[in-house]
């Protein structure tokens, strides 16, 4: 054999090598990027806050910067390899992820996405970004409340929930429920419609799982409520990653809360390796109020504060077998 064929050989092995510790090790994130609104008006949203002329004085320099504000997050939540997947929270449009899959430090990468066209009034979607070499969906769905069921309450839409369904490299089949539900800032009417669509995701759920008894499952996003042995009473076929855990993702009259979760079915409870918030310093600022820490945020009321978002990301490492 020739020294050509010996490095060629071994390069072979080394990418294969490669790609089985990347197909085993799947890196997942979820995060409320808090507003990342473009700067073009869309009818029937009321983002007029958001526009070169609005509040915010949301201009296209803003826009830019707070893209690769949220790109230096995902390459900062897995410095081994790029972030397999992400769950993001108050994205507006397409606009949005197009440009931060395009046109910030994660061009290179590959990253495609799906998003919900939700009926939000202030027009803020879910989306989940993955890489297409561990993950490749092939059906995709949202579970929403139904127009007779707003009608009844007198209620405002909300953002819907976002269903995807697809392989991974380790061959594995894993749904991904993507969500934000309603605001503890709208009293009743938010109570009753996080109720609701807790109740829509926990009947979808069983009856995936009716069919598919060993499913892997993640379910993940902003619930706009600390975890609590309650909501594990809803379904015995998820676990809270959260639940029990010190720390937190959100921090709200000096403390620190998970209202940013990830749960996952039963069959990826052995999977799952480091869950953690990502507390890294370019994220967090001094906390003059109530003293430590607090997220470094992007605004404070109409004031812009040029920081990242008012969450942290939560980040979970799985080893997919």
């Amino acid at each position: 054999m020739t020294t050509f064929h010996r490095l060629l050989s071994i390069t072979f092995l080394y990418a294969v090598c490669a790609m089985t510790l990347h197909a085993q090790h799947f890196s997942f994130m979820t995060y409320n990027c808090e507003n990342a609104f473009d700067t073009i008006p869309t009818p029937g949203h009321a983002d007029h806050d958001f526009l070169p002329d609005g509040e915010q004085h949301w201009t296209r320099w803003r826009f830019s910067q707070k893209m690769n504000r949220i790109a230096q997050v995902f390459l900062a939540a897995d410095t081994l390899h790029p972030l397999d997947m992400a769950v993001l929270q108050e994205v507006e449009s397409d606009t949005v992820l197009t440009w931060l899959v395009r046109r910030t430090p994660l061009a290179s990468m590959g990253y495609e996405y799906v998003m919900t066209d939700s009926r939000d009034q202030r027009g803020i979607n879910v989306a989940l970004v993955y890489q297409p070499f561990t993950f490749r969906p092939f059906a995709v769905r949202t579970i929403g409340l139904s127009d007779e069921y707003l009608r009844q309450h007198h209620f405002t839409p909300t953002r819907d929930i976002l269903h995807v369904s697809g392989r991974c490299a380790s061959g594995d089949t894993l749904d991904v429920f993507a969500l934000h539900l309603p605001s503890r800032l709208g009293q009743g009417e938010a109570d009753v419609k996080r109720r609701e669509l807790q109740r829509l995701l926990f009947a979808s759920i069983d009856s995936l799982l009716a069919v598919r008894p060993s499913a892997k499952l993640i379910v993940a996003g902003d619930f706009n409520e600390a975890p609590s042995k309650r909501q594990m009473r809803r379904t015995a076929h998820l676990c809270n990653l959260m639940l029990g855990r010190k720390g937190g993702s959100y921090k709200f009259r000096g403390r620190w809360e998970w209202i940013d979760q990830v749960w996952v079915s039963d069959s990826l409870r052995a999977a799952v390796g480091d869950v953690r918030a990502l507390r890294l310093p370019f994220l967090l600022e001094n906390d003059e109020g109530w003293g430590g820490a607090k997220p470094f945020r992007t605004f404070y009321g109409p004031a812009y504060h040029r920081g990242y978002s008012d969450h942290l990301p939560v980040v979970v490492r799985f080893r997919l077998r």
